[in-house]
């Protein structure tokens, strides 16, 4: 059962959407030299299973926490032995939507849908601890 939120919990929500918004505009704003300067500087970026992140979520992260070197969701630093500090802030990427298919799709064929993607919550090593027993 989804809980209610408060309006205060509702009002932090938004604003956290609305940040994220202009992040991501201001993130589209940019030239293609200033793009890759930054996907450049951040291409150490990498998730805690040791993936790299996408250019683009690797400039989202640059621009919201420039010193991001590991970052992860919250249930994946308690997979990996630590836990988010409590007060942290997270940082906003998108990742993939997995939603339904079509049914009436064939094995094989293309489809013209495009990918769905959603706004996650990741944090940096930094804003971790190690897990006490």
């Amino acid at each position: 059962m989804k809980r209610t939120l408060t309006a205060d919990q509702t009002a932090a929500r938004n604003a956290r959407r609305e940040q994220f918004s202009t992040l991501a505009r201001n993130l589209a704003a940019m030239s293609d030299t200033e793009r890759a300067a930054l996907a450049t500087r951040m291409a150490t970026v990498t998730t805690v299973e040791g993936r790299a992140l996408s250019v683009h979520n690797a400039c989202l992260v640059a621009m919201q926490l420039p010193s991001t070197t590991l970052v992860g969701g919250f249930n994946q630093w308690i997979k990996a032995g630590r836990s988010v500090r409590k007060g942290e802030h997270g940082l906003m990427i998108w990742a993939p939507c997995k939603g339904a298919t079509d049914p009436n799709l064939q094995p094989g064929e293309l489809t013209t849908d495009r990918q769905q993607f959603i706004t996650v919550t990741v944090f940096d090593v930094s804003q971790t601890e190690e897990l006490r027993s």
